[in-house]
Order: structure tokens, then C-alpha cells, then sequence
């Protein structure tokens, strides 16, 4: 990988409101940002362009966010009418997290992507779930010969009529996951898409083997606080690892998925070594949960000893 790259970020940018046990509750925005921001702070060598539909409602604040940092270009964002994405996170005194979703921004369509095919580096990250189809994603990766990076997340999250997010498995997740070279899910949507828990080395290598199959090289399993799994393809067969935490008193988790993303894409990039990569990202997350809201993950680059610190105000 040359010196200078590009990194597209495909998602959806959210205004949060979350709400955790002790009792505060914080307005900020999420989503993608978490994913950009931390992308421009941990490597300064890349230039960051999010491609992404953003509601009229929260123009203003999104821009000013995403100009904060000097390698984030924004070309691809785009405004639209009506309202952005708008989620309530609600966590219990055991990490776990209820979703509601209101408003929401339309797709992407082709053309907002196809001036980005030559980018080294893709990242496609689930927010919402809706963000682009399987049709314009597979045209994307069958043109462009870039590194593609995917967290399935909300892609195995259904939508009730009152805006609640709830599990589900969908029918064609074989066929989202041919089009990366690297997914990621957290636990919870690792044993949807298994079918058993991922307690031990056999569920991991099992799962692992059946997602290699169908193209990617590795695959990271998000643990929380636990850390995360790896299970990769070496020299055709399936090699497995487990990487533990950065050990942090946790502030707020929200986005932590988002930054390993971030984290594991910047030193897979430097160094090609899937293993190396999950270390990293372990550590980006970490510090993230140490951070409260989307305003202090500016901060990941001299938390993790690189990148570039925030622009003067």
C-alpha cells in the first residue's frame, strides 16, 4: 500500500441519545462518525472520504464534525430532506443495549459511489442496515479492486413498526459476506448467524470455516469487554485466536464496534497481518469505551500513540 491512500467509509450518521445505568444521559451523534473520526485520528496517512445520505435536520452539526479533522473529505456526503437518522440507546447495568430508530435517510444509489471506485480501501459499515443494497454493493465490489472491510451489524437487525431494533437472521447473509475481504460482527451476531454459541474453539473455527468459504480472509468476532476473535485463512487453512481487551473503567461504549472497525482497517493496511490488526483494534476500542460521546474520539490518535490531534478551533 503506497503512502498515501483513500478509505472510503460507507454507513449512516446518527444523532444519539443515550441513556446508561448510572443515570446521564448524552446527546451526541454516532454511527459512521465514530468510524471516520477514528480512521482520521489513528492514521494520518490516509485521506477519509465518507460516502453517506444526511438529513437536513443535522447538516449543520454533521459538516462541522467532520470538518474537525483535516484528512476527511467530504465529497460524498450528501443532504437530503427530511429526517436523519435519530436512535435511543437505552443500556442495562450488564452492557446490554435496547435500539429504537426514528426517522432515516434513504439508500445510497450508485452514483454517489461510483466516483470512488479507484479507492484503496472500502469500508462498509451497518448502521442502519439499509444503507445500500445488495445489488449496488455487489456492482461496487465486482469494479473496483480495493481492500473491502465490513461490520455486519445492523444488517442482522429488523425493524419493528414502533422503530425497535430486534435480532434476526436474514436468508442472504452468505451472500453480503462474499463481497468482503474482511467481517466483522460482535458475538450476539456471530451465534445468530452460527446457529450455536460461541463458547470454546470449536464454534469459532466451525462458523470461521464456513464464512472463509465464501471469499473473506478473516473474519473478527467483537467481544465487549472480553476482547475479540480472529479466524483466518493461511495458506488454505483456518488459523484461530482470541485477543484480550484493553483493560479501561469504562465511560460510555457506544461506537466501540465502529472503532475496532476503524482500528483493525489502519494496521491491516500498514501490515497485512490480521493478527496484529485485531491487537490493535482491541486497543482503539478500549480507549473509546475510556471517552464519553462522538466529541472526544478526536482524542484516539495520541490515546493509541498515532495520528494527528484535532484542528485548532
Amino acid at each position: 500500500m503506497r503512502k498515501k491512500f483513500r478509505i472510503v467509509t460507507i454507513g449512516t450518521i446518527n444523532r444519539d441519545t443515550i441513556y446508561t445505568p448510572d443515570g446521564t444521559v448524552t446527546e451526541s451523534y454516532g454511527g459512521l462518525l465514530y468510524t471516520v473520526l477514528a480512521l482520521a485520528s489513528l492514521c494520518p496517512k490516509a485521506t477519509v472520504y465518507p460516502v453517506c445520505n444526511v438529513g437536513e435536520d443535522v447538516w449543520e452539526a454533521v459538516t462541522s464534525l467532520l470538518f474537525s479533522m483535516p484528512s476527511i473529505q467530504v465529497d460524498g456526503v450528501r443532504k437530503v430532506r427530511g429526517k436523519n437518522n435519530h436512535i435511543r440507546i437505552i443500556y442495562d447495568r450488564e452492557g446490554k443495549k435496547q435500539e429504537v430508530l426514528e426517522g432515516g435517510v434513504p439508500p445510497l444509489e450508485w452514483g454517489q459511489l461510483k466516483p470512488f471506485l479507484d479507492a484503496e480501501v472500502f469500508c462498509i459499515n451497518f448502521i442502519s442496515g439499509f444503507e445500500i443494497s445488495l445489488r449496488v454493493l455487489r456492482e461496487l465490489r465486482g469494479k473496483s479492486t480495493g481492500l473491502f472491510l465490513m461490520d455486519f451489524h445492523s444488517l442482522s437487525l429488523g425493524l419493528a413498526p414502533d422503530g425497535r431494533r430486534f435480532p434476526r437472521r436474514p436468508e442472504d447473509w452468505r451472500e453480503w459476506v462474499a463481497l468482503t475481504d474482511v467481517v466483522q460482527m460482535n458475538e450476539l451476531e456471530a451465534e445468530l448467524l452460527a446457529g450455536e454459541p460461541m463458547e470454546g474453539k470449536g464454534p469459532l473455527r466451525r462458523f470461521g470455516e464456513e464464512v472463509l468459504a465464501l471469499g473473506p480472509q478473516a473474519l473478527c468476532v467483537t467481544l465487549g469487554a472480553r476482547g475479540s476473535l480472529l479466524a483466518e485463512r493461511t495458506s488454505g487453512k483456518v488459523r484461530t485466536g482470541e485477543f484480550p481487551a484493553l483493560p479501561v473503567d469504562p465511560v460510555d461504549t457506544t461506537g466501540c464496534g465502529d472503532v475496532f472497525l476503524a482500528g483493525f482497517t489502519v494496521e491491516y493496511v500498514r501490515t497485512g497481518d490480521a493478527r496484529r490488526a485485531s491487537w490493535f483494534a482491541n486497543i482503539a476500542a478500549g480507549w473509546n469505551a475510556a471517552l464519553r460521546g462522538i466529541e472526544e474520539v478526536w482524542r484516539l490518535g495520541e490515546l493509541t500513540g498515532s495520528g494527528p490531534q484535532k484542528v485548532s478551533e
